[in-house]
């Protein structure tokens, strides 16, 4: 066996040799060329490096002149897998939010977070006849579906998540400071993380017809800011004694009084809060 290069650049297109030909089961001169700007000498070089090195991975197929992957395929390299080359269909979102404006109001929103500066922003909100607000930016998350920003709000007196798609425009206060009580290192329920003990819905454990992938325990620490969105998202039943019904509630929350007792659990599906 070879030894691995030096070169950085050079162990990158290794590591991409490897990946593509993992998840396509093929890999030409002209995929390299391609994806990083190289000569058909140098991409030529690559492969036959690579080839030196897991001689089992990938066999030279002569009619097609591409490398194949092989039978006996053992990675080298960690996996990092390249989602742009799997036949992968990704469901468009609602709500676009990378346009030039968008992106404005997006760089302030990190500028104001790294440097802990105040924001004035427009926000448009169905619950609220008061737009303009002040608030302290902690962070920048993404659920999935959308973007919010977790930010202390000084109309509310509290932190909570801003729809970042609902924020109209931006301005840093830069001559207004943050208080001791507003400060992101005091926001208890973004520092936190939880965990959720998620296991099959038993109805559906019970309706094979429904459903046939048996019986999973799985745990997922999330922040507990974000624990709503995540259970709301994938449909998790949090309701008292597996009340919900429907293909959709493939899982269930186990330790609901649990988490509920660090995370804002409202929005997730069939939770009642008991202490009401």
């Amino acid at each position: 066996m070879s030894e691995f290069p030096k070169s950085s650049q050079k162990l990158e297109r290794l590591k991409f040799i490897e990946e593509l030909v993992y998840i396509q089961g093929f890999i030409n001169r002209e995929d390299l060329q391609h994806h990083f700007g190289i000569s058909a000498a140098s991409a030529t070089n690559d492969l036959s490096m690579y080839d030196s090195l897991a001689a089992k991975n990938i066999r030279y197929n002569v009619k097609k002149k591409s490398y194949e992957i092989g039978k006996s395929f053992e990675r080298i390299f960690p996996p990092n897998i390249l989602r742009q080359r799997l036949p992968l269909y990704t469901m468009p979102r609602l709500h676009a939010f990378l346009d030039e404006s968008s992106l404005e109001r997006i760089s302030k929103i990190s500028r104001a977070i790294q440097n802990r500066e105040v924001l004035e922003i427009s926000y448009r909100s169905a619950s609220s006849d008061q737009p303009s607000r002040q608030i302290v930016p902690v962070a920048l998350a993404d659920n999935l579906l959308r973007w919010h920003v977790r930010a202390f709000d000084r109309n509310r007196r509290k932190f909570c998540n801003f729809v970042v798609h609902q924020i109209e425009s931006v301005k840093i206060l830069g001559d207004n400071p943050v208080e001791e009580h507003e400060h992101p290192d005091k926001d208890r329920e973004w520092h936190t993380f939880v965990t959720l003990k998620i296991t099959t819905h038993s109805f559906n454990l019970q309706n094979s017809e429904t459903f046939e992938m048996g019986n999973q325990n799985r745990k997922i620490r999330i922040r507990a800011a974000m624990a709503g969105y995540f259970l709301q998202i994938w449909n998790i039943d949090c309701s008292p004694n597996e009340s919900l019904r429907g293909k959709q509630y493939q899982f269930r929350l186990t330790n609901v009084k649990e988490v509920s007792n660090v995370a804002d659990l409202t929005i997730a599906p069939g939770f009642v809060d008991a202490s009401c």
